[in-house]
C-alpha cells in the first residue's frame, strides 16, 4: 500500500494527504486536469510546429499525405489476412477467426490486456523520452511533507511522517498515551496533547510551518 502522509501542496501550500506523487491538493488538482492537453508539437516529417494531443506526430498536412499513402500501399497490397481467416491472439495465443482487418485478439477480455500493456509501455517509453522520469524524481526531492506532530513542513527521501527525532518520540509518547487509556489504564492524556500543542504554537511563533 502507497505511503499516505500530510504533504503540502506545490500550488496553494495547503495541507493534504496523499503518497509522494500526489503534489496538489484535491482542488488544486482539479485545476490542473482541466487544463488542455494539446501543446506545440514538432512534425517528425517536415519539422514544422503545430498544435497536437500527446500523440500527434505529424502536421495535419504530413498526417493527410501519410494517410493517403498507407491507404495507396493498401490498395496495391490489399489485406494480409482475408476475413474468414484463422490466425492466433496475440495474448494467449489462442486461435480465432478473423473478422476485421485490424483484429490482433481473441476476446474482449484479451483486447484490454493488450490494451493495458501497450499504454505501460507507451507511457513509460514517452516519460523516459520527454524526461518525464527526472522531473517526476525532482518533483519528489522538492515536495514537502507536513509533521504529524508539530504541523511543520519538511522534506524528506524516507517514509516518514515526523521532522525530526524530537517529533517522533513525543508522537510515540502520546499514542502510548491513548494505547494504555483504551485498554484501562489511567493515564493523563491532557497533559500530552497540552505538550503537543504548546510546540506547534512555539513552531508556529517561529514562522517554521510556512
Amino acid at each position: 500500500m502507497a505511503n499516505r502522509a500530510a504533504r503540502a501542496c506545490i500550488e496553494c501550500g495547503k495541507t493534504f494527504y496523499g503518497t509522494r506523487d500526489n503534489h496538489y491538493c484535491p482542488a488544486c488538482a482539479r485545476t490542473k486536469k482541466s487544463d488542455t492537453v494539446v501543446k506545440i508539437r514538432t512534425c517528425q516529417d517536415c519539422g514544422i510546429e503545430f498544435f497536437g494531443g500527446p500523440r500527434a506526430r505529424r502536421c495535419p498536412d504530413c498526417a493527410h499525405k501519410a494517410r493517403k499513402e498507407t491507404g495507396r500501399k493498401f490498395r496495391q497490397s490489399g489485406p494480409k489476412r482475408p476475413l474468414g481467416s484463422i490466425d492466433k491472439c496475440v495474448i494467449c495465443g489462442q486461435e480465432y477467426t478473423v473478422v476485421s482487418g485490424r483484429q490482433i485478439y481473441c476476446s474482449e477480455e484479451c483486447q484490454r490486456i493488450g490494451v493495458l500493456e501497450w499504454q505501460r509501455e507507451h507511457k513509460k517509453g514517452y516519460a523516459e523520452k520527454s524526461g518525464q522520469t527526472v522531473k517526476k524524481q525532482q518533483r519528489r526531492d522538492e515536495q514537502k511533507k507536513v509533521c504529524s506532530y508539530c504541523l511543520r513542513k519538511f522534506t524528506a527521501h524516507t517514509p516518514t511522517s515526523y521532522c525530526s527525532e524530537h517529533c517522533r518520540q513525543e508522537a510515540k509518547k502520546l499514542q502510548q498515551c491513548m494505547s494504555d487509556i483504551k485498554r484501562g489504564f489511567n493515564r493523563d492524556l491532557e497533559k500530552y496533547e497540552k505538550n503537543r500543542d504548546a510546540y506547534r504554537k512555539e513552531v508556529e511563533r517561529n514562522g517554521e510551518n510556512e
